[in-house]
């Protein structure tokens, strides 16, 4: 299946396709001109026609988002109000730290 351009093997799994997966969900969301929802505080002005565009922009950010990672890393990410919330904590949950980052694959070539 292909979602927002990305085919299911694509989704993110966790941290070992995070780069790659990364590289792609930014391609796409810049393609269609969102990518700083989820990756800086966007201000939202109380007017209505751009409170409305604020909030379009959000669901759809948080849709390819969640439309791009595989099932078992929905609930990392499924109470987070905003996508850039959404972003960091995928951010944190497959960067991590370098140290952390060594282990893991310590941890997988074992």
């Amino acid at each position: 299946m292909v979602v927002n351009g990305m085919r299911d093997h694509d989704r993110l799994d966790g941290a070992s396709n995070f780069l790659i997966w990364k590289t792609k969900i930014l391609a796409v969301l810049d393609k269609n001109r969102i990518k700083d929802y989820a990756l800086k505080v966007v201000d939202v002005s109380v007017d209505v026609d751009p409170l409305k565009k604020y909030e379009e922009a959000q669901a759809k950010v948080k849709c390819m988002i969640l439309d791009g990672v595989k099932n078992h890393v929905i609930p990392h990410i499924a109470k987070k109000d905003t996508a850039m919330e959404m972003w960091e904590a995928l951010t944190t949950l497959c960067e991590g730290t370098s140290v952390q980052r060594k282990m893991l694959l310590e941890n997988q070539l074992r």
